[in-house]
């Protein structure tokens, strides 16, 4: 077993972010999701729009497990990432296992993940300045206005490192907000830094977006409030009970939001305080930095990778 300063014995399988061929752009996702081969047809997985009381197993009484994946689900974002970072490793840390889009690298070439909205803070120019890198709004409308916005909201996103790797792919990214079917609006978030650990082989990051959209930022924040509390019931009402119950809201291929159900097998100790986590739900490239919500467990501190070699999906290192 690796110590914690030591991850050398950290394995992976592959890594579920859908890449885009040079010159392709987000029309193209669709025939990456027609032509499937993971999950033709993708019945495992239920859009979020269909989703009911029948698609969980028997033996949870009410609503409540229903409830925390719609509210999971309202905070799914859809990461489109339009630039692969020159720097990124030709391999995993700690593998021979090649690190998804190093053929791509300082390339403008498409690539999408999932993440999920964690937190949304306000800034305005009466607040203190000294600790803050941007003082106006850094989205892109701003950056290149004469008069930027003064009152902004940076959104908290946690995703994978293999989706946003550095700050270069930070710049070029944004995250497609409430993207239920193929008949929602559009309406995205910008990125502009992307806080990760320093241990590369974790593989978490968390974007960080801006707004200066106050429905937008009222929007997320209110969506926010239920979520915490329903989780915060659930996880108290089932953590005793042993429940394996394991759920993943995506945007397999960059396509709509998808629900998939299943449970997880093994928990693996990596180190004196990581562990990862290989589960049946399903996923898919494009579910790559999608939370893996397990019930009965604390906060999102594990995101999906990929797949082994076995079927079984895996999850990224957490401390829980």
């Amino acid at each position: 077993m690796a110590s914690e300063g030591d991850l050398s014995e950290y394995s992976t399988g592959t890594h579920e972010v859908q890449e885009c061929l040079e010159g392709q752009d987000e029309v193209d996702l669709h025939t990456h999701l027609a032509n499937c081969e993971k999950n033709p047809g993708h019945k495992n997985f239920v859009p979020v729009n269909q989703l009911s009381l029948e698609h969980f197993p028997s033996g949870f009484p009410g609503n409540d497990v229903y409830d925390v994946t719609k509210a999971l689900a309202d905070l799914t974002v859809r990461i489109a990432v339009k630039l692969t970072s020159p720097d990124r490793p030709e391999f995993v840390p700690g593998t021979k296992d090649p690190y998804p889009c190093y053929n791509t690298r300082g390339q403008n070439s498409l690539h999408t993940g999932t993440g999920r909205v964690n937190l949304v803070t306000k800034y305005t120019e009466e607040m203190d300045q000294s600790f803050r890198t941007y003082r106006t709004c850094p989205c892109p409308e701003c950056d290149h206005s004469d008069t930027p916005s003064k009152v902004w909201w940076e959104v908290l996103v946690k995703t994978a490192r293999h989706v946003v790797f550095d700050e270069s792919e930070a710049r070029q990214s944004s995250c497609r907000l409430w993207f239920d079917d193929d008949q929602s609006p559009v309406v995205e978030i910008y990125g502009f830094v992307v806080n990760a650990s320093p241990l590369d082989e974790i593989d978490c990051c968390h974007l960080c977006c801006a707004t200066h959209d106050v429905d937008v930022a009222n929007k997320l924040k209110e969506m926010l409030e239920p979520y915490n509390s329903i989780h915060k019931s659930i996880r108290e009402k089932y953590k005793s009970r042993g429940d394996k119950l394991t759920i993943i809201v995506s945007h397999p291929h960059g396509c709509s939001k998808q629900v998939s159900v299943g449970h997880w097998v093994d928990r693996e100790h990596v180190g004196d305080f990581w562990t990862r986590y290989t589960y049946t739900t399903a996923a898919c490239p494009g579910s790559g930095g999608a939370y893996v919500y397990r019930l009965g467990y604390g906060s999102s501190a594990h995101v999906h990778v990929g797949a082994h070699s076995t079927g079984l999906s895996y999850s990224s290192l957490g401390r829980l």
